[in-house]
C-alpha cells in the first residue's frame, strides 16, 4: 500500500467498521505476541497456538468476504471502480493467508526439535501480514468509510451491517463475540449487547453472554457491563 493524507471522518455518523476492526486488532496482536514468546518443545502450546492462528485466518477471510460481498458491491453500483484498491489489497491478503497456512502444516509435521527456527520464521512472516492489515484498516476507517458517508445515509449503512450480520453462520458469530467485546470500550459494549438483549429471546441472548461475553472480560468489567445492561433495561 502506499500512504495517504489523513482524512476527516465524521464521528457523528455510522461505522460499520470500529467494532469489527478493534476486535481483528486486539486479536492479532495478542496472537503476534503469543508467536514471540512460544515454546517451540511445548505440543500443547504449540498446537493450542496454531489452532488459534487457523482460526484468525478463517475469521479474516470471511470479513474480507463480507467487504467485498456487502460493502464493495453496494458502493461500486454508485460510484464504479472505487473499490478497486481495497479489492487488491483483499487479494494480498488471501495470498497471506495461504502463506500462512502452508506455514503452520508444516510446523505441525516438523520434529519438536526443529521448530524452533520455523516458528520464528512464522513470527515474522505473520508480523509483515499483521502490519499490512492494520494499514489495510485505517484506509477503511478514514478514505473508505468518508466515501460511505457521502453515498450512503446511515439507515442505509446500518442495513449493509446487518446483512453481514445476517450472513455469518452462529457459531462464527460467537467467535466474532469473542474478540470484539474485550476490544470495545463501555459505552460500545452497552450499546452492542443492549441491542442484542432487546432482540434475542431470552434464552439465546443468556448463551451469548455465557459463552461469548463473559469468559474474555474481566469480572470488574462483566459487572459493570451487567450493571449498565439491567439500568437499561
Amino acid at each position: 500500500m502506499t500512504s495517504h493524507a489523513t482524512v476527516y471522518v465524521d464521528e457523528t455518523r455510522y461505522n460499520l467498521y470500529a467494532t469489527i476492526h478493534k476486535g481483528l486488532r486486539r486479536a492479532q496482536g495478542q496472537l503476534m505476541i503469543r508467536l514471540g514468546a512460544v515454546d517451540p518443545l511445548s505440543e500443547a502450546n504449540v498446537a493450542g497456538l496454531i489452532q488459534d492462528l487457523r482460526l484468525m485466518v478463517s475469521m479474516g477471510r470471511q470479513h474480507l468476504k463480507h467487504e467485498d460481498r456487502y460493502i464493495h458491491t453496494e458502493v461500486e453500483k454508485r460510484s464504479a471502480g472505487s473499490t478497486q484498491r481495497l479489492a487488491d489489497d483483499h487479494d494480498d491478503h488471501e495470498r497471506d493467508f495461504q502463506e500462512l497456512e502452508g506455514m503452520l502444516s508444516q510446523i505441525e509435521a516438523a520434529a519438536l526439535e526443529r521448530r524452533s527456527p520455523m516458528l520464528r520464521a512464522l513470527y515474522l512472516r505473520y508480523t509483515k501480514f499483521q502490519a499490512h492489515d492494520y494499514e489495510h484498516m485505517i484506509e477503511e476507517e478514514t478514505e473508505t468509510l468518508s466515501l460511505l458517508h457521502r453515498l450512503f445515509r446511515d439507515d442505509e449503512l446500518a442495513t449493509i451491517e446487518s446483512n453481514i450480520i445476517g450472513s455469518v453462520a452462529p457459531d462464527m458469530m460467537m467467535e466474532f463475540i469473542r474478540i470484539m467485546i474485550p476490544a470495545m470500550n463501555p459505552a460500545e459494549r452497552l450499546e452492542m449487547l443492549g441491542g442484542m438483549k432487546a432482540a434475542m429471546p431470552v434464552p439465546v441472548f443468556a448463551a451469548v453472554v455465557d459463552m461469548g461475553v463473559k469468559p474474555v472480560l474481566d469480572p470488574a468489567d462483566w459487572q459493570a457491563l451487567e450493571q449498565a445492561l439491567a439500568k437499561a433495561a
